[in-house]
């Protein structure tokens, strides 16, 4: 069975409904409301636990969490390493999603920035097979030490480095598998957002990033894998009609580290990923939108072709 380790957020999603974001200073009325399940690492474990891997959430949440810890469990995520905050409440997401599923989010990070590197388990990964899964919604030492433990135990690194901020280069070096969007890209190297694939091949074919490959994701647009001494490949999204784009990112990363851990090279768990996060913006909602295996990976149906015997 695979085993993947996600260190990363818990939150509280707060959903809003509207039919245009709101400008500065404006007050529109919301056509509904939905609370659930959020966090980047939440998420990334449950969009993994979804498509049949083991997986194992190391987090921190307020003693309002019971309801969100049954959840989780609920998805067949181990929870036994997210343990309680002092005085914090849960991690609070406010999310503000249009009609064209475009949205904003505003995130209280609440006990999540109560983790430190002292919860992080001490076994990390045991095998290449292992992979450790990181975002940013959680202090910059604790990613760091979760990446060169994981890597010293001869885990696969994952970082998805969201929200955008500096890194390291010796945590870089310590990455598998960078996760960037488009902004988080520019952010990391310094430079101005790149537009579109082409513009993300330009950049990284001259980056200089001391990981061992970086995957872009695109939104409508796939995603660019890059991995070294090799031209960046294109993965096209299927066209879909979308409803709400959150979660979709971690969806693509949960998706990415289970065939990872499944034994998949990159360029296929690229692939998957793409289909899964497309499957995901169908839907509203963060997680109760990802994709199960059996949808992710039943082969197409044509009506005008018959059904083999």
């Amino acid at each position: 069975m695979p085993s993947i380790t996600v260190v990363g957020s818990v939150n509280r999603d707060l959903v809003l409904t509207v039919q245009d974001l709101p400008r500065p200073g404006e007050t529109v009325l919301a056509e509904g409301f939905v609370e659930g399940v959020g966090g980047k690492g939440a998420n990334q474990a449950v969009a993994a636990a979804r498509l049949g891997s083991r997986v194992r959430l190391v987090a921190r949440v307020g003693a309002d969490a019971e309801p969100i810890l049954r959840a989780l469990a609920a998805e067949g995520v181990d929870v036994a390493a997210v343990l309680p905050a002092e005085d914090a409440n849960t991690g609070i997401a406010s999310v503000v999603v249009d009609r064209a599923g475009e949205n904003t989010i505003v995130v209280n990070p609440g006990a999540n920035a109560a983790l430190t590197v002292a919860d992080l388990p001490e076994r990390l990964a045991g095998s290449a097979s292992d992979v450790l899964l990181l975002q940013h919604e959680i202090a910059s030492e604790v990613v760091a030490a979760a990446a060169l433990r994981a890597r010293q135990q001869g885990g696969t690194v994952v970082l998805n480095p969201a929200p955008a901020r500096p890194v390291e280069r010796e945590v870089l070096a310590a990455v598998d598998v960078l996760v960037p969007n488009l902004g988080e890209l520019a952010t990391l190297l310094g430079v101005e957002r790149p537009t579109g694939p082409d513009g993300a091949r330009e950049l990284l074919e001259n980056a200089q990033l001391p990981c061992g490959a970086v995957v872009v994701t695109l939104g409508v647009d796939g995603a660019l894998v890059k991995q070294a001494g090799r031209p960046a490949v294109h993965l096209p999204a299927p066209e879909v009609d979308a409803v709400d784009t959150v979660g979709a990112g971690d969806t693509f990363c949960g998706a990415l580290a289970d065939s990872l851990a499944r034994g998949a090279d990159l360029l296929a768990a690229a692939e998957r990923a793409v289909r899964a996060a497309s499957l995901a913006v169908t839907g509203l909602g963060a997680q109760s939108s990802m994709p199960f295996a059996a949808q992710l990976d039943s082969p197409p149906t044509d009506p005008d072709v018959p059904s083999a015997h």
